[in-house]
């Protein structure tokens, strides 16, 4: 039996209801209030110490170079924040980077390394470069940069140097030979895909980092190790430290089965899946090759396709780096801010922030290759070689003349070394 509720009783509920819920919402009114006023009477505490240090330091400092002090003071805010990620750009440094993310670069076009008997040595060379269209090969040994030899200069030293030099002479030694190569930095296309054919059946796609042309020079390299018979790809993503969001997304839905492959989390922790619209699966078994270099977008790449079975991880763990990050112009300068606005996420185990990839076969460079990465031909690199023995039938690697390598390098748009193992450095 139901029992009545009277006019009086139900006015009673619906005035309790409302106040209740005004009263609910006066108090999430003040407490946001008082969080706002909290935060504005910090924001005027930091002003006004700021304020009181300009105000001595000016008085005892009274020529100051306004614009130095203005990145100073930029720089220190960022790194206040906590974020490794972020960083401050002078608009000279945000042109350069966004050269950079474009795949374009201005300089020589080369990468230095040491060789086994700890001697300064090319080791890559960016075919477009004035470097490579003047014919320094990897390999070469330094002897003398204009002029002056580098004895007692350090690596880093050199690397700086011949990284912003707008014209060079460089001299090296070449086996027996002393070459001399006097080149101009001009801007040029890097090359951030490289590819070759390891064996009949094997194709090789090194990616060095995932700028905006890259997605076009991966489509041409896969397109051609296809054509050239490969029934398998090997994806080298050591020291790929990311790049764009955008370029890896492109890569991955050039790869990928029709639907969902991952996901991003902006900083308000709103979730969106990320999808391939084109059924672009490859159709040929891929091992991708990791180490503790790879970052960011490279490990996405790498974890999309190992969780949909289509790859084999093989390696190291990798740096752990799901956060990514958007460029800021103020107007004021046009300088840049970096910061972190969301993260990467996998299908099933979500981020890898501060973990990493774990490969599912481990596999590291030893001691004495390590320390010439860069010089190693394919044949010789062992985590190259670990890679290679997960294939169904474990391909012979060819050897190239280089004669051959020549060849070799005209039949693919994204071919800068022929069997060149890992390099460090992004452009």
């Amino acid at each position: 039996m139901r029992k009545k509720i009277s006019l009086s009783t139900l006015v009673t509920l619906i005035f309790l209801t409302v106040a209740l819920t005004v009263s609910l919402t006066m108090m999430l009114a003040i407490r946001y209030f008082n969080n706002q006023m909290r935060s504005v009477e910090e924001r005027q505490a930091m002003y006004s110490h700021i304020n009181a240090v300009d105000r001595l330091v000016r008085e005892w400092y009274p020529d100051l170079d306004e614009e130095v002090l203005r990145q100073a003071l930029s720089q220190g805010y960022i790194y206040g924040i906590g974020d490794t990620y972020a960083a401050y750009y002078t608009p000279a440094r945000y042109t350069a980077e966004q050269l950079r993310l474009a795949g374009k670069a201005t300089n020589i076009g080369i990468t230095l390394c040491l060789n086994s008997q700890g001697e300064i040595t090319v080791g890559r060379v960016q075919p477009d470069s004035a470097a490579g269209k003047a014919g320094v090969q990897s390999g070469d040994v330094l002897t003398a940069v204009d002029g002056t030899e580098i004895a007692g200069k350090s690596l880093s030293e050199l690397q700086t140097q011949v990284s912003s030099a707008e014209k060079m002479l460089l001299s090296v030694k070449r086996g027996k030979e002393t070459l001399a190569y006097e080149m101009s930095a001009y801007k040029y296309t890097v090359r951030s895909v490289q590819s070759a054919m390891l064996s009949d059946t094997v194709g090789y796609i090194r990616i060095t980092a995932f700028y905006k042309n890259t997605p076009d020079q991966f489509r041409a390299a896969v397109d051609s190790l296809l054509k050239q018979g490969a029934t398998g790809l090997l994806f080298d993503l050591r020291n790929n430290a990311g790049g764009l969001p955008e370029a890896v997304q492109e890569v991955l839905s050039y790869v990928m089965p029709l639907g969902a492959y991952g996901t991003i989390t902006d900083i308000n922790g709103n979730v969106t899946k990320l999808s391939s619209n084109v059924n672009n699966q490859l159709g040929v078994s891929t091992v991708s090759l990791v180490n503790s270099g790879t970052a960011g977008e490279a490990e996405f790449f790498a974890g999309v396709l190992q969780e949909a079975s289509l790859t084999t991880v093989v390696g190291q763990t990798t740096t752990g780096k799901a956060k990514y990050q958007e460029y800021f112009v103020l107007e004021s300068d046009s300088s840049a801010l970096k910061l972190t606005v969301g993260e990467y996420g996998l299908l099933k185990s979500g981020s890898w922030q501060g973990t990493g990839l774990i490969p599912a076969v481990e596999a590291e460079l030893p001691l004495e290759q390590a320390s010439v990465y860069m010089l190693l031909e394919a044949k010789d690199d062992a985590q190259i070689q670990a890679a290679l023995s997960q294939f169904a039938a474990p391909p012979t690697v060819v050897t190239t003349t280089t004669t051959e390598k020549t060849k070799a390098e005209k039949t693919t748009e994204g071919t800068a070394e022929e069997t060149t193992g890992t390099t460090a450095d992004t452009e």
